[in-house]
């Protein structure tokens, strides 16, 4: 059975994607610090993490389509 997205689990949720959004982005800060000292072993982590905030603002942009063609 295929692995849920990150992108499909919001989609699912009402979570407040402005604050998933803002963790993500700490912890990318914290990843590229250990990544510039040499302490990071799981270097593909980076990538994920800018993945997961690139899908948080296409759902946010779908969203706000959403509520525009509404009007």
């Amino acid at each position: 059975m295929a692995k849920e997205s990150f992108l499909s689990r919001l989609r699912n949720k009402s979570t407040n994607t402005d604050d998933e959004e803002g963790k993500l982005r700490k912890e990318l800060m914290d990843l590229r610090v250990e990544h510039s000292s040499g302490q990071l072993k799981e270097t593909h982590k980076i990538r994920e993490i800018r993945k997961s905030i690139a899908q948080l603002k296409t759902l946010n942009n779908e969203a706000k389509k959403e509520v525009k063609k509404d009007d």
